[in-house]
Formats: C-alpha cells, structure tokens, sequence
C-alpha cells in the first residue's frame, strides 16, 4: 500500500492484496486475501472482497492510455464481490465506473470502463456488462449473459442465464433468449411487494408493446398517453424510461421460435 490509500481503522486486509491509491475504503470492509485495487478507486463500508478480485484497472481498450487515470471507480456499501470478478476504471470523464449498494457480483463477472450498476443488483457467474452499460437497481442478471454496450436495463428486470442483448431491457421485463424479453418478472414484482393493480399496469404495458400488433412507435405513444392521463408511479417509471433510451426495445417479437415461451400465456 501507498500513502494515497485511506483506510477506515477496522478495515480488514487479507494476504498479498496490492492496494495502489488514491484509494479510500470504508468502515467494516474486507478484502479476503489476492485482490488488487488501483486509483482512484472509493469503496464503502461493509464490502466482502473475495480473492483474485482486481478493481479499478484500465479500460480494456486499444484507444485508451493504460496510465490515464480518469476518473476511476466508485463501490458503495454492503456488497459482496466473489472471486475473479473485474471492475475497470472509467474511460470518460462523465463519472466513476459504479457500483451501488448492497449487490451480489458472483465469481469471474465482469463490469467495463464507465458502467453504472445500481442497487440490490445481483449478477450471477461469468455475466459481462460492456462498457457504459447502465443496470438499474433490483435488477437479476443470470449466469453467462452478455450486455451490450450502452444498453440500459430497466428496474426490477431480469436476464435470463446465457441470454445477451443488444437492445434496452424495459423495466420488470424478462429477457429470455438473446434480444427477446418473452415474459414480465411475475416474482420480482411480489417480493418487491408491489399490489396487483400495479403489476397489472406492468402487465398491459407488456400487452400494449408485443400483443396488440402496434409498431413499437405507437405502443410507446399509447403508454406516453396513458401516463399523462393518470397519475401512476408505474406508469411514470416507464416513461422515464423511455426517455433515456438510446437504444432499440427489447421485445417478444420472435419468442415463440427463439425462446420456447408462448406469448399470449403471460
């Protein structure tokens, strides 16, 4: 360690860890024993850092200068970060590389320069989120699935294991086969403990983009004109959405035949 890392008094240091600052971690985390941290890199409190863990590296990319700092990586609190999994600093001045709080990365997960995960997020083994990718908070993504760059995956959503997309995932969707979001997290939403008429509402949003024959544009105007209408925290989530988008919906147009589910059944 070097005299530009700042430690809370009961952090805890495992064996051959190597801790390059500017680095500052917070009170009650431990790093278990191998992992390696450069700067400027800022972890919170109560984070378990299992061995062979590497955070705040160079962005994996043939443009960037491997000793441009930027502006590195930010860990919340309360996280637990298995073995083998790789966060890397970001490329852009936008922001630090994020991780919120109280999320569950699994072994060899891999998060790129300029990522930004959110809350209560769990990413199964082996999931790869390329750079810039935005993952909202309570979202699962299972193991071995691939998130294109740029794609924003909304709340409470899920990616099933060895899934990937290109596209963005809308919130409480279900990918289920690559570029296919064929169901809505029935279970997410009940232990999130949201009411029927609120899954319901998730429910018709669903209806409206795959089960009504409407292009995509004007499934997005009929749930921009219902959203003004109401006044509905669901409905208010999806527009917002909606609004940062910048990249294709993810849909269920070719369910059926890519992913064995039926549609008309959710």
């Amino acid at each position: 360690m070097d005299d530009q890392v700042e430690l809370a008094d009961d952090v805890e240091i495992g064996p051959r860890c190597v801790i390059s600052g500017p680095v500052s971690i917070g009170s009650g985390t431990r790093l278990i024993g191998d992992c390696w941290i450069n700067g400027p890199t800022s972890i919170g409190s109560g984070n378990r850092i299992y061995p062979f863990t590497t955070i705040g590296f160079a962005p994996q990319s043939r443009s960037v200068d491997p000793e441009h700092a930027g502006c590195g990586v930010r860990i919340g609190s309360h996280n637990v970060i298995r073995e083998h999994v790789t966060i890397n600093r970001a490329m852009t001045e936008a922001g630090p590389t994020s991780i919120g709080d109280h999320c569950y990365i699994m072994a060899q997960a891999h998060a790129g320069h300029d990522c930004n995960v959110g809350n209560e997020v769990t990413l199964a083994n082996s999931v790869q989120l390329a750079g810039h990718t935005i993952v909202e908070d309570e979202v699962t993504i299972g193991g071995g699935t691939c998130v294109h760059q740029h794609v924003r995956v909304g709340f409470g959503s899920m990616l099933s294991g060895g899934a990937a997309t290109t596209h963005d995932v809308l919130p409480w969707f279900v990918v289920t086969a690559t570029n296919v979001a064929a169901s809505v997290n029935l279970v997410g939403m009940r232990r999130q403990n949201m009411t029927g008429e609120e899954i319901a509402t998730v429910r018709w949003v669903y209806k409206i983009i795959n089960r009504r024959g409407l292009s995509l544009p004007s499934a997005i105007e009929e749930i921009r004109q219902r959203a003004a209408e109401s006044d509905d925290r669901i409905m208010d989530r999806f527009v917002e959405f909606l609004d940062r988008s910048q990249r294709p919906i993810c849909t269920a147009f070719h369910s059926r035949s890519r992913s064995g589910y039926d549609v008309r059944t959710v």
